[in-house]
């Protein structure tokens, strides 16, 4: 994924004042590490647990991002901290923390992004001058940020033109109970996040497990069909396409296949929102077929040799065992 930075600013939300402590400045991208690490943030929003929704334009976020460009994008960002600081601050649990905002263009598409910067303690070095000398001691430091590489623990993402977004959001305490405030709050005029890869992933197993048990298919056949379907799916249409996953799973068996249909609108949204970077991680979530022995041996296989017949194949015996046969094997190397 390729993204173009336009500006960057970090604010600062800090729980003993309750007040955020917000930057009238922009972060200076000319600093190859500052750019790097805002650029990293911003491609960590898209992942598996990332849900998608669109904001009402009449709603107080849609009203704040159809009117966001590079002009105004520090005061844009300042009125969308203060609404979040607003709800967040209401919360028991909620730590202080820091806040990235960010506009990029991605696919000609102009973006504007919070990330929050969860802080982690951490130790570090400090020098001071004492009578007998130089003094050089080890200190913690409880306001670390988090690494580059990390995926945010909260976040979320607005195609300025579309006024579609991505979401990634934690539960804190309010009023005893946890709660996805987000979602419940600052997008309570708009529509709400369908639900993450993972989780309509996680639909879609158990679906499938309940009906293959019913039909007695063979567990780990229905499994495996299932991830090469969701591969094959998120490949071609880039979301989970209904029909498509009950052809490629059950399409021998007319009643499962039906039957798993009924249960797929039942339990997955009727339009899934795709994200640019489904492809991207299907191939690493879906692209591997993970088999586990009751004997403890497991296999890893990629997807197209698992396809393969003259690489991989599995033989139903007679005492109701399962052989597998891996053949043609050129060389083996043991990873210690």
């Amino acid at each position: 994924m390729d993204i173009y930075l336009k500006r960057a600013t970090l604010h600062m939300m800090d729980r003993n004042n309750e007040s955020p402590i917000l930057s009238d400045t922009l972060l200076d991208l000319t600093q190859h590490f500052v750019a790097e690490y805002v650029e990293n943030k911003v491609k960590k929003i898209a992942t598996s647990q990332t849900k998608t929704g669109k904001l009402n334009q009449e709603s107080v976020l849609g009203k704040i991002f159809s009117l966001a460009n590079k002009e105004n994008f520090i005061a844009t960002g300042q009125e969308f901290m203060e609404n979040w600081a607003k709800i967040y601050t209401q919360s028991e649990d909620a730590p202080s923390s820091d806040v990235l905002m960010a506009l990029y263009e991605k696919d000609s598409q102009l973006y504007f992004a919070f990330i929050k910067l969860a802080y982690k303690d951490g130790l570090t070095h400090f020098v001071e001058n004492a009578e007998n000398g130089i003094n050089n001691k080890l200190v913690m430091n409880r306001a670390i940020l988090p690494a580059s590489s990390s995926k945010p623990d909260e976040a979320f993402a607005v195609n300025l033109s579309t006024l579609e977004y991505e979401l990634i959001e934690k539960r804190f305490e309010f009023s005893g109970e946890k709660q996805f405030y987000f979602a419940q709050y600052l997008l309570a005029e708009s529509e709400q996040p369908q639900a993450s890869v993972d989780q309509s992933v996680s639909a879609v197993k158990k679906l499938a497990k309940s009906i293959g048990r019913k039909y007695e298919d063979d567990e780990y056949e229905v499994m495996a069909n299932v991830k090469e379907a969701l591969f094959d799916s998120f490949e071609e249409y880039g979301v989970i396409e209904q029909d498509f996953l009950a052809e490629k799973v059950f399409g021998e068996n007319l009643s499962a296949k039906l039957e798993f249909k009924d249960g797929l609108r039942e339990s997955l949204p009727t339009e899934n929102r795709e994200m640019d970077e489904i492809r991207e991680i299907s191939d690493k979530k879906f692209g591997k077929q993970k088999l586990k022995m009751d004997n403890g041996i497991e296999l890893i296989v990629p997807l197209e040799v698992y396809r393969d017949a003259n690489a991989v194949e599995f033989i139903n015996n007679p005492d109701g065992t399962i052989s597998i046969v891996i053949k043609n094997i050129e060389k083996i190397v043991n990873k210690i």
